[in-house]
């Protein structure tokens, strides 16, 4: 198993996660389940696609990391962290349990959370866009299998960084940012997630989804994706003080963009 980053334990009011897909061979559990047990918040936000039931129906596949990380989130809402989960595509048979609690964890198929220093944001998985971002359903097939061929390359590719000691780097991030056509698909997807917090007269948004991790304002809106753990192992943070951070966290831990409270400019990305 591979070392994740090394910190003392950090206390904020919220985390966000989401796209876990415990039970997916791609899924870092490794780095996840440090990243668990360094951070303790008193709200703990589960943005989707948190058991991949999509994947397991294909070909079981739980190791001990898996059930390690899915343990923690259960003991973590048995000691008084509030946990809330609000399922997505690949764990969307959990959506029948909206509105109650599965040992000790809240469901709900949408939730807002009232931020003391960024008001009140809307909570979604994000699959309710699909339909923005691909023009077909060969679209979509064609798109699932490129993205497992691009997280198999992505496994080879850090296997090899491992022997030379050198840190996880995620190949399909960087695809992405070098891709015309996805960059387009993501626009689509923000537009979309922002006019659905509009809707709901929130000052922001909270999802997942497209495993593209982002933290800054959009037209006066809020827009936070979480990203995931599967290739670029990102969470939110909200500390104590109001201050949001977008993190990175596999062998080294990395801020990727901070925003500090009533700031409507985010800070650039860290490089």
């Amino acid at each position: 198993m591979t070392s994740a980053a090394t910190s003392t334990n950090r206390y904020c009011r919220a985390i966000w996660l989401s796209d876990l897909h415990l039970g997916e061979k791609h899924c870092r559990a490794d780095y996840l389940l440090t990243f668990l047990k360094q951070h303790q918040s008193d709200f703990l936000f589960l943005v989707g696609d948190v058991v991949d039931m999509q994947a397991l129906n294909r070909r079981w596949y739980w190791p001990a990391a898996h059930q390690q990380v899915f343990q923690l989130l259960v003991d973590k809402a048995r000691s008084g962290t509030r946990v809330i989960y609000v399922p997505g595509n690949h764990d969307a048979t959990m959506r029948r349990f909206d509105g109650g609690l599965v040992d000790k964890i809240e469901v709900h198929r949408e939730y807002i959370y009232d931020s003391p220093s960024h008001g009140k944001l809307l909570l979604i998985h994000g699959d309710e866009f699909d339909r923005q971002l691909c023009a077909s359903r060969f679209d979509a097939w064609l798109g699932d299998n490129a993205y497992d061929l691009v997280l198999l390359l992505n496994r080879v590719w850090n296997a090899g960084r491992r022997l030379f000691g050198l840190p996880y780097q995620s190949v399909a991030r960087t695809l992405k940012l070098c891709s015309s056509k996805a960059e387009s698909a993501m626009q689509r997807f923000r537009t979309a997630a922002l006019q659905r917090a509009a809707q709901a007269q929130v000052a922001g948004v909270v999802c997942g989804h497209i495993h593209h991790p982002e933290l800054q304002y959009l037209q006066g809106q809020l827009y936070i994706n979480t990203g995931d753990w599967v290739e670029n192992c990102t969470a939110v943070l909200e500390h104590r003080d109001g201050r949001l951070e977008l993190c990175h966290y596999s062998e080294v831990e990395k801020a990727l963009s901070r925003l500090v409270p009533q700031q409507t400019v985010p800070q650039q990305t860290v490089a």
